[in-house]
């Protein structure tokens, strides 16, 4: 199971807004190494956050012209709260 937990990307939040008169959503991941990836489309299964699922690896200038443009939703756990 470790191994596993490795490979998985993990998730940094969402991109969202109109882009050249277009709407636009990406998600936004790293991995353990922190290198970014950004996906247009993820699927919703239990492997979502493998790399090799349509995540394009991309620069943190990439990521930081994209929030000029668009608004970024950080990603939150899910918790239980006290």
């Amino acid at each position: 199971m470790q191994g596993r937990f490795n490979k998985q990307l993990i998730p940094a939040g969402k991109l969202k807004g109109e882009l050249e008169g277009e709407f636009e959503a990406m998600y936004v991941a790293r991995d353990v190494d922190g290198k970014l990836y950004l996906n247009r489309n993820p699927e919703y299964t239990p492997d979502r956050y493998n790399p090799s699922k349509g995540w394009e690896a991309i620069t943190q200038a990439q990521l930081d012209n994209y929030k000029k443009e668009l608004h970024f939703i950080p990603h939150k756990r899910k918790r239980l709260k006290p």
